[in-house]
C-alpha cells in the first residue's frame, strides 16, 4: 500500500507544481464578469497566498489524503472528512461526477484490487474523484483567503490537476498490478 501511496503522492505533487505555474494566467479567465477592483484584489490575494503558503496547503492535501488511506488500510468503508459547505458540494460533485463517468472502467478496477488488497468489499476508497476534490477543498483553509477566492481556485485545480487524473490512476493501478494484487471477485 505504501508504493501505491508513495506513486499517488509524487504524481499528485507533480499536478499541485503545474497548478502552481498557471494559476496566476488562468485565474483572471476564471474572474470573467467580475468587477475590476475585486478581480484585482482577489487575484492577488490569491496568488500571493499560493506562492506563499503554497507548499502547507499542498501538505495539507497529502494529509488529508493520508487519512483516507488509513481508512482504507483499516477496511473502513466510508469517507474521512467531513463534507464541504452545503453550497461547494454540488460544484464538488459535478466535477466529481465528470471524472468518475471518464475513467468508470479504470477507477472500478482500482476499486476491486483495492478490495482484494484489504480482503473486504470496498465502495469508498482515496482515490475516488469525489475524495480527492473533498480533500483539496479542506486543504484550500491553510491559505487564508476568504471564501469566494477558494471557490476561484476549484475550476483551476479542476483543469491543471484533475483534467490529468488518469495518470494519478493509472500510476495506482500499475502500481497493484505490479505487487499482484489481482481485482476481487464480486460474489
Amino acid at each position: 500500500m505504501r508504493q501505491v501511496k508513495g506513486g499517488v503522492d509524487n504524481k499528485m505533487n507533480y499536478l499541485f507544481d503545474g497548478l502552481l505555474l498557471n494559476v496566476a494566467d488562468a485565474l483572471f479567465e476564471e474572474m470573467h464578469g467580475m468587477e475590476e477592483s475585486r478581480q484585482l484584489d482577489e487575484h492577488f490575494n490569491i496568488t500571493r497566498a499560493l506562492k506563499v503558503r503554497g507548499d502547507v496547503y499542498q501538505e495539507e492535501f497529502l494529509t488529508l489524503m493520508n487519512l483516507s488511506w488509513v481508512n482504507l488500510v483499516k477496511s473502513k468503508n466510508y469517507q474521512a472528512l467531513p463534507d464541504a459547505p452545503y453550497d461547494v458540494v454540488p460544484i464538488l460533485k459535478s466535477y466529481s461526477d465528470r471524472n468518475i463517468n471518464h475513467y468508470k472502467v479504470l477507477l472500478e478496477e482500482i476499486r476491486l484490487r483495492f478490495a482484494e488488497l484489504v480482503d473486504t468489499d470496498v465502495g469508498f476508497h482515496p482515490l475516488l474523484p469525489g475524495n480527492i476534490y473533498l480533500c483539496f477543498w479542506h486543504a484550500t483553509e491553510k491559505l487564508g483567503i476568504n471564501y469566494s477566492e477558494r471557490l476561484l481556485l476549484l475550476p483551476l485545480f479542476n483543469r491543471f490537476v484533475m483534467d490529468r487524473f488518469g495518470q494519478v490512476l493509472s500510476i495506482a493501478n500499475q502500481s497493484l498490478v505490479e505487487f499482484g494484487i489481482k481485482m476481487r471477485q464480486l460474489s
